[in-house]
């Protein structure tokens, strides 16, 4: 018995210091990572500015700083950031990297996409939620749903045996999930009622996600002139007055 209980106690501490092993590679990669990280951020190595040099004329400036411009079509600041997100971030962002090591002036600015009817309708939905549940979205006893439970599926129309059943799985689903309430869906996003309540207002949205996903972006790496960041509203003046001109100036020239 003794020489059973000694030897579940040795496989376990082999099992914890092979537990610890791993967590020692991955804690140790993430200490250089934020090492690094916090390296570019002192020294500001991915901002970049008009070269000042009166000497010479446009051209010949483009000549003497090659420059390279790369961007990211911008996400809809409805939620987070996900994989998919990451995935096609890291090609413009090796571009970047790319054309830096090639002695171009390499220019990776970022934009939030805030604009259109998503957040407002969202925003609505928890404000008649809060109506309907109260602040905190208690729901009534209701008859169990079905269609909340079952993922929607699809046959194909041949009579064969063997018919395959396929689910549909919607963009929005993929996302959010098969929540029936928009207050489940940030639920599910570990946030609290009270702090859900605050979405009612659509401009919260624009000051909750973009931090979040800034944050993420640094985490991941990549090269962007933070500076440069902006959002599609007039919560940014400056760029709400370029999108203001450009419908302004073809409104003047009979286009729209």
């Amino acid at each position: 018995m003794a020489q059973t209980t000694n030897a579940t106690s040795t496989a376990v501490a082999a099992t914890a210091d092979d537990s610890a092993n791993k967590m020692f590679k991955r804690d140790a990669l993430v200490t250089i990572e934020k090492q690094w990280q916090k390296d570019w951020e002192e020294r500001h190595i991915f901002e970049v500015d008009m070269p000042e040099d009166d000497s010479v004329d446009p051209e010949e400036l483009h000549e003497k700083y090659p420059k390279w411009l790369g961007t990211f079509p911008y996400p809809y600041m409805n939620g987070i950031l996900h994989l998919g997100h990451a995935f096609s971030v890291s090609k413009i962002d090796f571009a970047t990297g790319w054309e830096r090591l090639k002695g171009k002036r390499a220019l990776f600015p970022f934009g939030f996409h805030v604009t259109g009817m998503p957040i407002k309708a969202a925003a609505d939905k928890i404000a008649r939620e809060l109506e309907m549940f109260g602040p905190d979205f208690v729901i009534p006893d209701e008859a169990e749903d079905l269609g909340d439970k079952v993922a929607e599926m699809s046959v194909d129309d041949s009579p064969a045996a063997g018919q395959n059943f396929r689910g549909k799985k919607t963009k929005a689903t993929a996302k959010f999930g098969s929540h029936k309430h928009q207050f489940q869906v940030m639920q599910s996003q570990g946030m609290s009622n009270e702090q859900i309540a605050k979405f009612a207002d659509a401009q919260y949205w624009l000051e909750y996600y973009p931090p979040i996903a800034i944050e993420d972006l640094k985490s991941m790496g990549c090269k962007i002139d933070w500076r440069r960041a902006f959002l599609t509203t007039d919560y940014n003046p400056y760029y709400d007055s370029f999108a203001r001109w450009q419908f302004e100036r073809l409104h003047e020239m009979g286009k729209i």
